[in-house]
């Protein structure tokens, strides 16, 4: 064969080659032409042509065979495989080979469990692409709000703001130093304290065998002490001799029976009947003993009458149920006593107000935390009920007396509501509303006060005579 031959022959086996590989390459093959055609629309396809690829899970599946503009939008038409199964909520969505490369459409085929698309059905979710002249235009906006940023801080930092801003570090190295000055100034003052305390320890070693001396001096003149009283203290001794022998002859006779003593030895009835009398004082001095005593003073500031009402309260306690309190009030509106005045005709009354102490006697009875007393609340009958919290420290109460409405200014009857927090054990505070129901009075107040226990009264009443009953 002649080499123009040669030549001719490949040129054409190339160009053969060549075109079966373009038309492989550009195409899906003949086969795919019998695939099933689907369709999706996007806002924007920039950068997507015609017989790009579509793909699933990176892997290719179809191709974009037509790009159509419809009603503003990019309508797609899909040559997809035939092998290929998309659902109806599948998604597609643009996407880009690198970050400057071509654009293909990428698909996700849905749900397994859902209906199946068949040829002409339509993708109805879509996913816009990473668009980067969108992205370049927001890092202009970016770069431009950061640079009318910097121009703001600028003009806020004027020269004047740069000089107050240099001040401050000046004033702040100043006061460092000042501060390191002190130090410096310091160290020997508190040197001299360290050196003193050093002599104090010092002289206290020093003065150990003299204070030793003295122990020893202050033991000798004891023993002289003792050694001068011999005698005094011989005769004491054979004095309760004396007095021991005397106490065995007063035994032998109240043995024998002999004196008052005796008889009361010898006479069973004598002493059954002072067994009964001191079984009877036993158990009165047992609830003595067992009866707790509270005092409590107290003031309180009305803030209507602009007066102070002062208390004085006992409570004796026999159990933790019960308790009686006995009180003292000095009340600022007590005595009230109505003046009718004559001037020219003209009758007037007045209201004359006086301060008069009044007394409070009322039993209490507790359940838990709740507790009701009742009795005589400020010369009147009177109620009153206490609620205890956190552990007895604060109490909630509520009283009510002069249900007569004989107190001045008064047209139904006293009550009023408080709150009490104990601190310290012995001291408290109060507050609250006096004289709900009265107008006239109506008003809150402040108070405070001690309260204690005392354990050597309870002795002192308990001692105290009895009237013989008749």
């Amino acid at each position: 064969m002649k080499t123009e031959l040669k030549v001719g022959i490949f040129a054409i086996v190339v160009i053969i080659f060549l075109s079966y590989m373009t038309f492989k390459v550009s195409t899906l093959g003949i086969a795919w032409k019998k695939g099933y055609r689907l369709h999706v629309t996007f806002d924007n396809v920039s950068g997507l042509d015609e017989k790009s690829r579509v793909k699933i899970a990176g892997v290719r599946a179809g191709m974009v065979e037509k790009i159509l503009l419809k009603d503003g939008k990019a309508e797609l038409v899909l040559l997809m495989d035939p092998k290929v199964k998309i659902y109806e909520d599948a998604e597609a969505s643009l996407t880009t080979a690198g970050f400057l490369g071509d654009k293909n459409l990428e698909l996700w085929a849905g749900t397994s469990t859902k209906k199946l698309l068949k040829n002409g059905d339509r993708i109805k979710y879509t996913k816009p692409a990473f668009d980067i002249n969108t992205l370049a235009n927001k890092l202009i906006s970016t770069a431009t709000y950061v640079s009318e940023l910097a121009e703001t801080i600028q003009s806020i930092f004027g020269e004047t703001e740069k000089e107050a801003l240099s001040e401050s570090i000046r004033n702040l190295r100043v006061l460092t130093k000042n501060f390191n000055e002190i130090l410096e100034d310091g160290r020997e003052p508190l040197h001299n304290i360290l050196v003193r305390l050093e002599s104090f320890s010092q002289s206290l070693d020093d003065k150990g065998p003299e204070f030793v001396d003295n122990l020893n001096k202050l033991a000798k003149d004891l023993r002289e002490l003792v050694e001068e009283n011999r005698g005094a203290f011989k005769e004491s001794m054979e004095n309760i001799k004396v007095a021991s022998k005397s106490a065995g002859n007063i035994a032998k006779k109240i043995e024998k029976g002999e004196g008052t003593i005796g008889k009361l030895y010898k006479d069973e009835e004598l002493y059954e009947s002072l067994s009964s009398v001191a079984e009877g004082a036993s158990k009165t001095f047992e609830v003595v003993n067992k009866t707790r005593t509270f005092f409590d003073f107290s003031s309180e500031y009305l803030t209507t009458e602009g007066d102070w009402k002062g208390y004085f309260n006992l409570t004796l306690q026999p159990s933790k149920d019960k308790s009686y309190i006995l009180g003292i009030v000095t009340d600022p509106f007590g005595s009230t006593e109505i003046i009718d005045r004559n001037i020219n005709g003209v009758t007037t009354r007045e209201e004359k107000i006086e301060r008069k102490i009044e007394f409070t006697v009322q039993f209490a009875k507790r359940f838990a935390d709740l507790a009701v007393r009742i009795g005589m609340l400020e010369n009147t009958f009177g109620v009153g009920v206490d609620y205890f919290l956190f552990d007895d420290k604060a109490k909630l109460r509520f009283d009510a007396w002069d249900f007569s409405a004989d107190e001045a200014r008064a047209e139904k009857a006293h009550m009023k509501i408080g709150f009490d927090y104990t601190f310290f054990k012995y001291f408290f505070v109060g507050a609250g509303m006096d004289n709900l129901l009265n107008d006239s009075r109506r008003g809150i107040f402040i108070g405070g006060g001690l309260k204690f226990e005392d354990e050597d009264f309870k002795y002192l009443f308990g001692a105290a005579p009895r009237i013989p009953s008749q």
